[in-house]
């Protein structure tokens, strides 16, 4: 069977979230007679994800396609062992606190197919509340975020000034990045642009991929014709000094050496 669209997500302890996760994109994929297989990296969860994967697994053989780690191996490594795994034309890397929710996958396929300079399409990311999350954001500076560093001190936070003012999210927009939770490319953006960078554990390895993407001359759309529900699996990040908050810290040092955008992103843009 030709796959057309491959989903990959990754799970850490995400018992509450897998199966609406799962279940949205079955019935979304269904509804709009897209073939499709959904690949799980678990990232050697402690609570019941490993059963619930499991048992779609059994049930769904020829869709599911499952890794099981025995430890937590970080975003980047995960993720591009789906991508390895993938077989479908297109990609959709997909948290498992999300769910499907308006728009058609259809249009988004066929949005990428018609445009030779889109790269990545991240779609409306919806809170549980009905509110729209500000998920997309201008390349980061190293000085922004020194600025904010008083309040947001041993906790992953992005500061206000890493997001667009006034922001049209009604509309079809051409931003800088965008978070990860939801994107869609081809699948040969990967043998354009790469893999996602192993050196970052967790984050901000979107905002990394958008920056290589960008200076490949390729573009991200923001795309709220599809709206993804989206409740932000709070894992780690309140906890000072978290193991998570600290890897996220040595994440964006290590982007800056790589990228430059210390005090200004003027070196960034062409």
């Amino acid at each position: 069977m030709d796959i057309q669209l491959s989903f990959i997500t990754l799970s850490f302890n995400s018992e509450a979230f897998l199966a609406k996760c799962f279940d949205s994109v079955m019935s979304k994929c269904q509804q709009e007679g897209i073939t499709f297989e959904i690949i799980v990296i678990d990232n050697g969860s402690k609570d019941s994800s490993l059963n619930i994967i499991r048992t779609y697994q059994k049930t769904y053989p020829d869709i599911f396609k499952t890794i099981f780690l025995t430890e937590n191996m970080g975003t980047t490594y995960t993720r591009n062992l789906g991508l390895k795994k993938a077989e479908g034309r297109y990609i959709c890397i997909i948290d498992s606190d999300t769910e499907m929710a308006e728009g058609s996958l259809l249009g988004v396929m066929q949005t990428l197919e018609n445009s030779e300079e889109l790269g990545i399409i991240a779609p409306q990311l919806v809170l549980p509340d009905g509110s729209i999350q500000n998920s997309v954001k201008k390349f980061p500076t190293l000085w922004h975020k020194l600025v904010k560093l008083p309040k947001a001190i041993g906790k992953i936070t992005i500061s206000d000034n890493d997001f667009y003012k006034d922001f049209p999210f009604q509309d079809e927009t051409i931003v800088d990045s965008a978070i990860s939770a939801c994107w869609f490319f081809q699948r040969v953006l990967v043998d354009d642009i790469g893999y996602f960078d192993e050196k970052i554990f967790y984050a901000p390895e979107d905002v990394d991929y958008s920056l290589r993407l960008y200076k490949a001359g390729k573009k991200i759309l923001y795309y709220p014709k599809l709206k993804i529900l989206h409740h932000t699996q709070q894992i780690s990040h309140n906890k000072p000094f978290s193991k998570l908050s600290i890897s996220h810290l040595l994440g964006l040092l290590y982007y800056y050496r790589k990228h430059g955008g210390w005090i200004s992103t003027r070196r960034i843009y062409r």
